[in-house]
Parts: structure tokens; C-alpha cells; sequence
């Protein structure tokens, strides 16, 4: 049997001094969150969220403005922590990680691509793609080896050599795409 990916189990997350009791009234009494703010001057972020995505899959998390998007997704690599519930990534659940596995973790496994990319202005999109092996001490032939590759993937191909001004929106995405 494969192991998932990505598990997430009953994530919870309340921002605010008293989420342990706005926690227990929107888990236990059904408190919405207008309720949870206005009892407990909270705001819940994430509302019991399980889910798993396989090896390959590729899952996406849409919602309206202010639903808790970002919210969820940062909880994947711990930027933030989770008031309840548990997050595994590879059938480990990264509440137990301690500091070095956590950047372990970021470096290696899990990509974040952030709404606002970034993007260094001075550094060419080649070289924009390779920092983070370039940070991780990666040969310069290793760097340009993977960047071409993940260009490749993301349909940047001999866009290598320009700078992040000299291409548009879109493009901008596709590099940090590629970057993650």
C-alpha cells in the first residue's frame, strides 16, 4: 500500500488569546465564526479539514476570499502551527519534527510558492531558479542542470538567460513555480 503524500486529520486553527475554549465551541457546539469572534474574540481560520493526496496527484484547494487558503497551506510545511488536528508529509506527522528535520523538510520535500513571488530583480531567471541549491552549496553545473529542467516544466524553455522585468505576470508565476 502507498503511503499518501500529503495527510491532513481534523486541522484546526484559531487565531486569538482564547482559542482553546473558542476551539472547544466551534468543535464541540457548532459556534460559526462570527460566533467564535464575537464570543471569544477569535478567528477561525481553519475548521476541521482532513484530507490526503497521493504520489502524482495533483489537488487543489479553491475557496473565496478570507476562507483560509493560505491558512491551510502554510500548515503543510509548519509556518504555521495548528491550534488542533495533525499534518503528515510521507507518513510523517511534522508536529514531532524538530528544528533541523523541519528545514529538512522545507529544503528537500516541500515547495512553497508564495502569491508574491520574490523574484530577485539582479539575478536572471536561470539564476532566480537555482537559489535554493545554490544556498545548499550545489555545483554551478548542478544549478543550471536543474533550473533548465524545472524551466522545461513549467514551459520556460530559453527564457533562461532574462531577468525577472522582462517577463510578464504569468511567466513571473512560472518561475517561481519552477524555483519551488
Amino acid at each position: 500500500m502507498t503511503i499518501p503524500a500529503i495527510v491532513c486529520s481534523g486541522l484546526w486553527k484559531i487565531f486569538g488569546t482564547r482559542k482553546g475554549k473558542a476551539l472547544a465551541a466551534a468543535r464541540d457546539r457548532g459556534f460559526s465564526k462570527r460566533q467564535v469572534l464575537e464570543e471569544f474574540d477569535c478567528v477561525l481560520g481553519v475548521a476541521d479539514v482532513s484530507f490526503s493526496v497521493e504520489p502524482g496527484e495533483i489537488f487543489c484547494i479553491m475557496g473565496l476570499s478570507g476562507s483560509g487558503k493560505s491558512t491551510l497551506v502554510r500548515h503543510l510545511n509548519r509556518l504555521i502551527e495548528p491550534t488542533a488536528g495533525e499534518v503528515r508529509i510521507g507518513g510523517n506527522a511534522i508536529n514531532k519534527l524538530s528544528p533541523s528535520e523541519l528545514r529538512t523538510l522545507r529544503s528537500e520535500t516541500v515547495g512553497m510558492v508564495f502569491q508574491h513571488m520574490a523574484l530577485l530583480p539582479h539575478r536572471t531567471v536561470y539564476d532566480n531558479v537555482s537559489l535554493s541549491l545554490e544556498l545548499r552549496g550545489k555545483s554551478r553545473k548542478e544549478c543550471r542542470r536543474v533550473a533548465e529542467e524545472n524551466l522545461k516544466l513549467v514551459d520556460l524553455s530559453g527564457w533562461g538567460e532574462r531577468y525577472p522585468d522582462e517577463l510578464s505576470g504569468g511567466m513571473k508565476q512560472r518561475v517561481g513555480l519552477a524555483r519551488a
